[in-house]
């Protein structure tokens, strides 16, 4: 299957926004709800406006992950981006019916390449201990554990606890 990986444009909003209400229910088993506000509308219009911002100022990277036909597959994002410390966090999530289809593999493996271009050292990620898929996925791109937080979010209503992931690498080889 072809991958394009692109940038999340306000363009994207009714894509987005069907998408999200499609994958909420498989999405809310492994993260915190993002409540009923957001699957509305102008409330995906409204958030895709602030990670435009955050993007602006170099703190953000929000892209999608689309098959050649154009259909949503998922979305990956560099987020929490400090030039600084040269360092971000990964974050992403991929379509129920694309999960283990190397899809979100891929993504991630573009979104280090990303994270090169942008000067970032290193990029940390966080998963739920009880999703062994995704926690497959960043081992497979080169994270490693670091550590575990407990109680760091609430998913159908239990807590959740989540392994604290990752990677270092050079911004360029020698």
């Amino acid at each position: 299957m072809q991958l394009l990986i692109r940038p999340l444009t306000l363009a994207d909003t009714d894509l987005l926004f069907h998408f999200e209400q499609q994958n909420r229910a498989y999405f809310e088993t492994y993260i915190e709800s993002r409540g009923e506000a957001f699957y509305r509308l102008s409330s995906v219009y409204d958030h895709i406006c602030e990670l435009l911002a955050l993007h602006q100022k170099g703190q953000h990277v929000p892209m999608l992950i689309t098959d050649a036909e154009g259909q949503l597959l998922g979305r990956v994002n560099i987020s929490q981006i400090d030039t600084v410390s040269a360092s971000g966090s990964l974050g992403y999530r991929i379509a129920e019916q694309h999960t283990g289809k190397g899809v979100a593999s891929r993504a991630v493996k573009y979104a280090l390449e990303i994270a090169r271009e942008y000067g970032l050292v290193t990029l940390n990620a966080m998963v739920s201990t009880t999703n062994m898929a995704s926690q497959t996925v960043l081992e497979r791109n080169g994270f490693n554990l670091c550590g575990k937080k407990f109680n760091v979010a609430h998913v159908a209503g239990k807590a959740m606890t989540v392994f604290v992931i990752a990677t270092h690498y050079l911004a360029f080889e020698l």
